[in-house]
């Protein structure tokens, strides 16, 4: 696979599973990350390897101003930089937001990186980041779900 067939692979796989970009019911937060943790392994032909750090994944959540939009996310993001350009960096970003509240603004932000560490193990870590955890809880369905491939 290569990077710019990305998008369209992880897409192709929720779909597969019965998640579609858009609203989606608070059940498909965990198939989507189940989805997406098994997306990560597809290696990438065009990327410098992840022993390199130029294959990695980021799980992220917390409330942000996105697109003059102030909503909780809880965000999965595949970042390859290109092997043929180093400075090139493509991000593959897989975002679930919610209408903010109380209790989503004290679940504060957080962050966590795959690199130097086996995926199985990153996403075992992701699962218990405070918004990961709210969001795979089910108290409330996503507003929507977005699918994003852009260089950085």
């Amino acid at each position: 696979m290569l990077i710019s067939e990305t998008k369209s692979l992880l897409t192709s796989m929720l779909d597969l599973a019965g998640v579609r970009p858009g609203e989606i019911p608070a059940d498909a937060v965990r198939t989507t990350l189940e989805v997406f943790q098994r997306f990560a392994s597809v290696p990438v032909d065009d990327s410098v390897s992840p022993e390199e750090d130029g294959d990695g994944v980021l799980a992220q959540s917390g409330t942000f101003d996105l697109d003059g939009v102030h909503q909780f996310c809880a965000d999965l993001t595949r970042q390859f930089i290109d092997s043929a350009d180093r400075d090139v960096i493509w991000q593959l970003r897989c975002t679930l937001q919610w209408i903010p509240s109380a209790e989503t603004e004290a679940l504060g932000s957080s962050v966590l990186w795959s690199f130097g560490m086996p995926l199985e193990d990153f996403f075992a870590a992701a699962l218990g980041l405070p918004g990961w955890a709210w969001a795979l809880a089910g108290v409330r369905a996503p507003r929507r779900l977005t699918i994003e491939l852009e260089q950085v």
